[in-house]
This record gives structure tokens, C-alpha cells and sequence, in this order.
């Protein structure tokens, strides 16, 4: 989540297009030390639709109902005129991309999930930072929007989409919650700590984001704790950092959300081609 309340979304300011015929996309790179919880900029939207990507670490893009995670290699596609924002962790590069309707092979009219291969994202750097003739620069960006277009494979499960509720009156428990997944406290507890009465509490998440406060705090758990183990953490550290007294419950948790232990996860996420191209 962010500092950012539902009249801050709602009055996002509209940045024109960037892009100058005969272009036609461009991308900018953000680079820079860790941003924590604090998002790059406040929300905003483009006139253009914006492919956020990451290239190293890991990317956080805020919309006003939900944050996506992006590991390197993956993207989401930003309709034009949606308000977001984004934060990265620390030594994080996240890259965005921006596209014109007049450019783009299909409309882009939702958040759609994709991955950017690993010659793309060099290339679209290399575009950034190099000079090229005219029609040469047109027929490379050409080629790269009908590669970024391709329908993402589903090689990638559980990428981290978090779902927000929109109420107000829940904003500082879902940002504690966001900000301390392995909080050890009981749901009642955090619910007394931030004054709220439970079944408000289970209302409005039922209401805004279809689950249970439970089941929603579990997948952030998941969510942190799927980074953790691709990154090289120990199973048990992962458990204990995600809240879990026991290496065992952690697993049974990560199984129901990923239908794969950690293990298996992990090893089919070094197998894929994927992690060998994207992650570094």
C-alpha cells in the first residue's frame, strides 16, 4: 500500500505523451537505493499505455486496488489513463516503457501480466542510450512491440498480484500488515491494536477484495515468502520471516497457494528457462 488516500488516487494528474512521431514507444529508467514503502512519485497517469518492468531486484507497482510484484523479466501492462505508482527495494533498476495507441498491435484496455525477454529489455536499454538512424530506431521499436504483445506464457505461476481493499477505515492495518508480513500477531490483536471490531474488519474485505483477512494476509505472507526462497533463503528463515513457527506449516501454506512445496517451487523455477534468462 502507500501514503496515498482514495482522494490522492482519484485526483491523479495526467502526464502527456512522451513519445514523438515518427517514434514509436520510449522507455526511462529508474535507478537509485532503496525507496521502502515510499512510492517514486505521487499516483499518476499517462496519456500512453506503460509496460512497468523490472530489470534487477524487485519492482512494486501501486494501483488503487492492488500492488503487483515484479521479479526481473517480469512486467505489467498499464492501460492509459489508470492511476499507479510504484516503489523499488533496495539497488532495484525498474523500467518503463511507454506506448501510443497509434502504435500498439491490440488495444491495451486491461492490466494484463507479461514477460520480457532478456534480448528485449537489453535492447530497449540499448535503445535508450544509443544514437541510430531514424527508420532504423522505428523498425527495431516495431519489432519489440510485437514481441511485448505476445500473450505471456504461463510458465510463471503465482506472480505477486496483492489485492487492496478500497475502505479507508482498514488503510493502517493493511499497511502494517504490508509492511511486517511475519507480524506474530493474531489477526484479534491487530484488529484491537488499530481499534476495529472483526466483523467490520471481514465485511469489508469480503466486500472490497472477495476474501477473508485471513486468506488475504496469508498471501502476502506467500507472496514474501516465494521472493525469499527463489533468492536463495533457507526454507526455515523464510518460515520464520513469514510469520510461521514451524518450517512444516510454512509449507503446508505455500502448498495450498502454489499447489508446489518450497522445494519443488524453488527447483522448478531454476529449471525454467525463465529464471536462467531474467534472473540475476
Amino acid at each position: 500500500m502507500n501514503s496515498y488516500r482514495q482522494d490522492d488516487w482519484d485526483a491523479s494528474p495526467e502526464h502527456p505523451s512522451t513519445v514523438v512521431e515518427p517514434y514509436l514507444m520510449g522507455t526511462g529508467v529508474v535507478t537509485g537505493d532503496d525507496t521502502g514503502t515510499r512510492p517514486l512519485s505521487p499516483p499518476h497517469s499517462h496519456a500512453d499505455a506503460m509496460l512497468a518492468w523490472c530489470y534487477r531486484g524487485t519492482v512494486w507497482i501501486h494501483l488503487k486496488d492492488a500492488m503487483w510484484r515484479l521479479a526481473p523479466g517480469q512486467g505489467v501492462w498499464i492501460p492509459a489513463r489508470t492511476p499507479h505508482t510504484a516503489h523499488h527495494e533496495r539497488d532495484s533498476v525498474g523500467c518503463y516503457t511507454y506506448l501510443p495507441a497509434a502504435s500498439a498491435i491490440a488495444p491495451i484496455d486491461d492490466i494484463t501480466r507479461v514477460l520480457v525477454p532478456r534480448a528485449v529489455q537489453e535492447m530497449l536499454l540499448h535503445l535508450g542510450i544509443n544514437d541510430m538512424p531514424t527508420g532504423l530506431r522505428v523498425r527495431i521499436q516495431s519489432t519489440l512491440i510485437e514481441m511485448l504483445q505476445q500473450p505471456a506464457p504461463e510458465a510463471l505461476d503465482g506472480w505477486g498480484e496483492v489485492p487492496l481493499p478500497a475502505d479507508e477505515r482498514v488503510r493502517a492495518l493493511v499497511q502494517a500488515v504490508l509492511d511486517d508480513p511475519g507480524d506474530p500477531r493474531s489477526a484479534g490483536e491487530l484488529f484491537l491494536a488499530h481499534g476495529l471490531h472483526e466483523r467490520t474488519v471481514l465485511r469489508i474485505f469480503q466486500n472490497d477484495v472477495g476474501m477473508t483477512f485471513g486468506r488475504w494476509r496469508t498471501g502476502v505472507r506467500m507472496t514474501l515468502g516465494a521472493r525469499l526462497i527463489v533468492d536463495g533463503t533457507p526454507i526455515g528463515a523464510a518460515a520464520h520471516r513469514c510469520g510461521y513457527a514451524t518450517t512444516s506449516a510454512f509449507s503446508a501454506s505455500f502448498k495450498e497457494r502454489f499447489g508446489l512445496t518450497p522445494r519443488q517451487h524453488v527447483a522448478r523455477v531454476q529449471a525454467d528457462s525463465a529464471h536462467h534468462l531474467y534472473w540475476r
